[in-house]
């Protein structure tokens, strides 16, 4: 074989490895559109993975500031102090077999069950429910009484029970609500011994009318509220 001829025979081997330009482009686009391709899918493929993310978010804020809402007040709330009286219609009561008069209603828009006492002055919940408010103790600093109004501060005092004397503090509350009644800025005895059931107490009772007749008790409005 000649030398012309052995160098032809290379040049078609070499030719077998060689693109056309135009086929160089067309690679040179293709790589292009992948990359391009691979891009634009990232993005979904992020979103899908954080797409439960926010709704998780949402409900887990959203179960807090359920379980905070009780207590919200007593870190922020500085409002008014003064007693209002929401009248609903007229609530009927009959005597239990303990003896007393017992209504379902809720301190704080934490679910309570009351026992109507007209003997006692002051409203009384137990330190259970107190502590689930959010009530703290807060004790005046020499003569500075000025904490005694802040919601949640609970100051302490010392009270006359049927069984003698016990210690416990005296706090506001946003509201006290039973049957179609609400009483808001009420002032309550929180107090350690007087187990699950809370007392009614005539600093809310004195804004209703009760008309008692035989095993009935009848809470209505006040006239004039």
């Amino acid at each position: 074989m000649s030398v012309d001829d052995r160098d032809n025979v290379n040049k078609q081997a070499a030719g077998r490895f060689i693109r056309p330009e135009s086929d160089k482009e067309q690679r040179l686009l293709d790589v292009k559109d992948r990359l391009t391709v691979g891009k634009r899918s990232a993005a979904p493929a992020a979103a899908a993975s954080g797409g439960w993310l926010l709704p998780a978010l949402f409900w887990a804020a959203f179960i807090g500031l359920g379980t905070l809402a009780a207590s919200y007040w007593v870190s922020v709330s500085r409002g008014s102090t003064a007693v209002e009286v929401m009248n609903g219609d007229a609530l009927e009561l009959r005597l239990g077999r303990s003896g007393h008069y017992e209504v379902t209603g809720s301190v704080a828009s934490l679910p309570a069950r009351f026992i109507v006492d007209t003997g006692a002055s002051l409203t009384s919940i137990p330190s259970s429910l107190g502590q689930r408010i959010g009530i703290r103790e807060c004790p005046a600093i020499g003569f500075d009484l000025s904490a005694a109004a802040e919601p949640g501060c609970c100051r302490r005092e010392t009270f006359n029970t049927a069984n003698g004397t016990t210690e416990g503090c005296v706090a506001r509350v946003p509201a006290i609500r039973f049957g179609g009644f609400e009483l808001k800025n009420a002032k309550v005895a929180v107090m350690p011994d007087i187990g699950d059931t809370a007392l009614l107490g005539m600093n809310v009772l004195r804004h209703f009318r009760l008309v008692q007749q035989g095993s009935r008790l009848t809470v209505s409005a006040m006239p004039g509220e």
